[in-house]
């Protein structure tokens, strides 16, 4: 898979979001979202922008393109808390599997959950 189709499923499912709900959002099917997101297609210019805008991220860390001749750019304003641009780091330079970080994302939230409760 590459690395468009990779980040934007995990961009969209660290936003609690469905295929349905973010082609919607984008004006897109569900299907050609699919494909993206399985490699299979590529979004023009004006959907990776929407894609960019509903999501909260730059097309330069979607396609993982460099700035300034560093690591792709991982600020991502609108994810959860737990997803600093640090963590994401941590994320990017380990490998960790989609899955991997869905699970940590739950253990994180029941933690936080058990802390409130504690309180």
């Amino acid at each position: 898979m590459n690395n468009l189709a990779s980040k934007l499923r995990l961009m969209r499912t660290a936003q609690n979001l469905s295929q349905n709900q973010l082609a919607s959002a984008v004006g897109i099917t569900q299907p050609f979202l699919s494909d993206i997101e399985s490699g299979k297609r590529r979004p023009s210019l004006e959907v990776l922008e929407k894609l960019c805008d509903v999501l909260g991220c730059s097309a330069d860390y979607l396609l993982d393109i460099p700035q300034d001749g560093g690591p792709p750019a991982l600020e991502q304003p609108t994810l959860p808390g737990a997803l600093t641009p640090e963590v994401l780091r941590i994320v990017r330079e380990r490998n960790i599997t989609e899955n991997e970080l869905k699970t940590a994302l739950k253990v994180a939230s029941v933690m936080r959950e058990e802390n409130v409760s504690d309180t």
